[in-house]
Parts: C-alpha cells; structure tokens; sequence
C-alpha cells in the first residue's frame, strides 16, 4: 500500500530503541514512543470505521475500558481480552464488535462476558487456556498465577500473545507478586497491561512485575473511574504518583504500537479513558 508522505513521515520519525538516548526514570513526558491511529487515519484522509482498524506495519491497541483490551495485527487478526459485562461495570460496550479469539483471565462478571462478542470467536477461558495454545495461527500461552491466600479469589490466567514482532502480556486479576516460576513462564514481554487499580499489590510491586518481565511500555488498566460502579479499585494517580518509571500521556483510547516505537527504557503510556 502506497502511504501519503504524511504517514511516512510520522513512521519513519519513530527511531529504534536502540538507536534511542535512555532518558532519565522521572515522571516527566519526554519524547513520543507511540503514535495513535487517529493520527494516521487523519493523515490518510481516511474516517475511522467502528471496527478498529489494521494498521500496515503494526498494532492496533484499543482500550474499551476497565479491563477490555482489543488488539488487532497489521493483518487484521483480532483478540478480544477480558471484555466486561454490563452488570457490574458501566462504560459502553462496542455495538457488533467481531473478534476472532477471546481470552479471558479469569471468570468474575466484569472480565468474562465474551457472549458479547460477535463473529463466533474462538474463547479460551481461564484454567482451561493454560499451556500453549493457538488461535488463528496465532500462538499465545496462559499462565496460571497464584491466588492470594488471604482474598478468597479463583483461578487467574495470565496470557502473553505475540502480533508483529511484539509480545504483550495481559495479566487478569494478579494479587500477588510474580514468583520466580511465574516469571519464567511468561519470560519476556515488550507491553505489559498493569491493572494498577488492583487493591492487593502495591505501586512498588507493580513496578516490580514490569522489570520482572523486561517489559518497555506499560499501558495502565483496571482502576477507578466513574464507570466502575461499586468494584474495590484504586484511582490511576495513586499509582502514577508512585511510580519510578517515565509517563507519557495520549489524548486517544487507541495507539498504534511498533518495534520501533517501543521506548528504550519502562514508560507508562496512558491512554485517554473511556467514557459512556
């Protein structure tokens, strides 16, 4: 596909990571690691569709709120992750949104209400994704991670997938730190999605898990907002007041992410939140 020179442009200004200076870890936006869809689609002339689109060369993050995140590859092959349900959680759901595997970490209402997703996908749920699995082509594995003890919770899967060169991991309802044995089954991850609203772990011991898995972006999810109804969530400043690591903020609830794109040292990429 032929890209408009503008498009180019915001590409290749997008320079390796390797290539990158380390900026210092404070909580000072430097640089830019990420560029939205939007921004490509505006430079194409081309209007947003209510699918979200694959983009040529990377992929699409679309965060629907709470912990529903939808990632679609350069090629269009689409997962849907922990789609909430509308009993406990209020934002709004996708009308006709398509996928073509749903995972889901673990079964609380507000993480594992995939008969909303059209398409006939493939679901694996929980315990039962455990191991290697495929889907699509696409190999990804779930990990079973510990429950704490103390908070009477089940099962939690967490999932690492590969789109594009670039390994996300998606970590459901953690409770405690990683151990040894969990962090060597999901080895490394370029993008994590913290739940940093999660009552059980501190901001210390999130930022923990981020260097336990080597991971470059953090995309912040699963905290308290308007739409969270009466559910046990931090705010997202609580953590980002404690962080070490650098944020970066975008006015979009999608971004495009690339291997060039991926910053040199951790950086918190927070995404605007959606509303109703």
């Amino acid at each position: 596909m032929r890209l408009h020179p503008v498009v180019l442009f915001l590409l290749l200004g997008l320079c390796p990571a390797a290539a990158q200076t380390p900026p210092p870890s404070t909580n000072a936006s430097s640089g830019t690691p990420v560029v939205t869809p939007a921004e490509l689609a505006s430079a194409e002339g081309k209007d947003k569709a209510n699918l979200p689109a694959a983009i040529p060369g990377g992929v699409n993050v679309h965060w629907y709120g709470h912990g529903f995140v939808y990632l679609t590859s350069s090629v269009g092959v689409r997962a849907a992750i922990d789609p909430f349900g509308p009993d406990t959680v209020h934002y709004t759901f996708p009308t006709h949104l398509v996928a073509d595997f749903v995972l889901v970490s673990h079964e609380a209402e507000d993480h594992a209400d995939s008969d909303l997703i059209f398409g006939n996908p493939l679901i694996f749920r929980s315990v039962t994704a455990v191991g290697l699995n495929r889907a699509n082509g696409i190999p990804f594995h779930g990990i079973a991670l510990q429950p704490d003890p103390s908070s009477g919770g089940g099962a939690n899967t967490a999932f690492t997938i590969t789109f594009d060169g670039i390994t996300f991991c998606y970590l459901g309802q953690i409770t405690q730190p990683l151990q040894a044995e969990e962090i060597q089954e999901i080895g490394h991850a370029d993008v994590v999605f913290l739940p940093v609203g999660l009552p059980w772990l501190t901001v210390p011991e999130f930022d923990q898990i981020v260097r336990d898995i080597g991971a470059s972006l953090i995309i912040p999810i699963n905290y308290k907002t308007p739409y969270s109804g009466d559910l046990n969530l931090r705010s997202l400043d609580d953590y980002l007041q404690g962080t070490k690591f650098r944020i970066h903020r975008i006015d979009s609830e999608e971004v495009l992410i690339t291997r060039a794109s991926l910053p040199a040292t951790p950086t918190i990429c927070v995404m605007k939140s959606p509303t109703q």
